[in-house]
């Protein structure tokens, strides 16, 4: 490194500070050197790298974001397939609970309340597709609001409280940077204390884009306590979240007007012009009769015609352009995508052409690992298990149980079988290797085990009581459809009698 005339000066007036600022220089230019990144050259030329915390880098983009995912949504079939597509395979049917010890009067509630659109403030859905729709517009918006409303008794509510979903709109991103007497701060919105622990939301009355409000007005503060923040944090200190589309909405609306220019492209390809031109000016014009002749000039054609043109006309037949490259470009464009938001390219699309069994079970399993983070680090955590902790609370405030389950056990839908005989036969095994539990298994497919063992028990005293015997009945076959005492015997050892001597 060759010393500037800054550099001499400093050293001339001050000689350890100059050392210290030579050095400086010295170790970043070696850093330069290791990490081709960080360098400033022609390459990197134009490559923002902002050094802010992530709050600083998500904040302020936050709304612009929303709105640029939803208009995708709204009219971009690809981005609205992703949204069901992330949520039906987190969600499903629902990620059932079961009371953590076992207690079934706290099962009971927690059906009543749950179950039924009695949960829901809006009335709409029951608690499963609360989840869903909890997935759904994490995935659209970043993040999303769960607001506990408390009721009435006199509201007849298994549980005197519901649950509110809130658009991300609602939190006042403009009270930022506010220290607070306490010690406290407010983050975009969000409260913290003195130790840094979530203690309050600034929430407007209003949506700011409802139409029929005047004005959100003023936002309001709102205890923790009543609010969860659900979002999937991906930094350390993260307080807020964008759009799940983030990385890929210049892409996909880069894609979408291609798309849209594509089409036109396809409909000039698919006309057929023809242009004449008079060669010496003796031809009659286009769409008039010349009664000279035996047959009357058009200026059309139909199929298979066969016409004399007149005497000086010549004509050319218009080259429409060629549309041969949009299938490669798609390919390479909506595979990037799909990475993008974290689907496979098959689902996200909707192509499973030319796909072998081999290459969709191990596509299969590799996203099975990110659909385990979204459900248990993400919707479990942060939605279900708390929203069981008012359940719980409730309850036992009302006296609807005497010791409530401060936890549950959440269990959620099976993936689909993609070979059904092998994955059921694998099933068999881990239940009757004690791996899993009947229960459990019974669970996952959204169905309540003691209610099947009861079905199980009158089903079984019916045909007992007429006799009737079925391949499919455990006590009185075996697997292979035999009489349970014929394969019984068939399995006791037979000793041969002593031979006399």
């Amino acid at each position: 490194m060759t010393p500037t005339w800054l550099d001499r000066t400093i050293g001339y007036l001050a000689p350890v500070r100059g050392l210290r600022r030579i050095r400086a220089r010295v170790a970043a230019d070696l850093l330069v050197r290791h990490y081709e990144a960080a360098s400033g050259g022609r390459r990197t030329q134009g490559w923002k790298r902002p050094s802010g915390d992530v709050n600083a880098d998500v904040a302020p983009s936050l709304a612009r974001l929303r709105q640029s995912a939803r208009d995708l949504v709204r009219n971009n079939g690809h981005a609205d397939n992703a949204l069901d597509t992330i949520a039906n395979q987190v969600v499903g049917y629902g990620i059932v609970p079961k009371p953590f010890p076992n207690n079934k009067a706290a099962a009971d509630i927690w059906k009543a309340w749950a179950g039924t659109t009695a949960c829901d403030a809006d009335g709409r859905h029951d608690f499963y597709g609360l989840e869903k729709l909890v997935q759904r517009s994490m995935v659209e918006s970043g993040e999303v609001l769960v607001r506990r409303r408390f009721r009435l008794p006199s509201d007849g509510l298994p549980l005197p409280f519901q649950i509110q979903l809130l658009e991300p709109d609602y939190i006042d991103t403009a009270r930022t940077g506010v220290r607070l007497p306490n010690g406290g701060r407010i983050v975009h919105g969000v409260e913290f204390d003195a130790i840094g622990r979530r203690v309050a939301y600034w929430l407007f009355k209003e949506h700011p884009g409802d139409a029929t409000a005047m004005s959100a007005g003023a936002s309001v503060r709102i205890s923790a306590e009543d609010v969860l923040h659900i979002f999937h944090q991906e930094r350390v200190g993260q307080v807020r979240a964008a759009t799940w589309f983030a990385p890929v909405l210049v892409k996909m609306k880069d894609y979408d007007e291609y798309d849209d220019a594509q089409l036109m492209k396809q409909k000039i390809a698919a006309c057929l012009a023809v242009l004449t031109s008079d060669v010496d000016g003796t031809a009659a014009p286009l769409g008039t009769v010349d009664d000279t002749t035996a047959q009357p000039q058009i200026d059309s054609l139909e199929p298979g015609m066969i016409m004399n043109m007149p005497p000086g006309r010549s004509i050319s037949v218009v080259d429409p352009p060629r549309v041969a490259e949009f299938a490669d470009y798609s390919s390479v464009t909506l595979h990037a995508i799909a990475v993008g938001i974290g689907l496979t390219h098959e689902d996200f699309t909707g192509d499973y052409q030319n796909l072998p069994f081999s290459a969709a079970r191990m596509s299969r399993l590799a996203h099975q690992s990110r659909l385990d983070d979204w459900r248990w680090r993400t919707l479990v955590p942060q939605f279900c298990q708390p929203v069981w902790g008012w359940a719980m609370e409730a309850a036992l405030i009302m006296s609807k149980v005497r010791e409530p389950a401060p936890s549950a056990t959440w269990t959620a839908p099976p993936a689909p079988f993609i070979d059904p005989s092998a994955e059921g036969l694998a099933f068999q095994r881990n239940i009757r290797g004690g791996l899993q539990t009947w229960s459990e298994s019974v669970r996952e497919r959204g169905y309540d085990p003691d209610e099947v063992l009861a079905e199980m028990a009158a089903d079984n005293k019916k045909f007992d009581a007429l006799g009737i015997v079925l391949d499919s009945d455990p006590r009185m076959t075996t697997q292979a459809g035999q009489p349970r005492e014929a394969s019984t015997a068939a399995r006791t050892p037979t000793v041969a009698p002593a031979q006399e001597t």
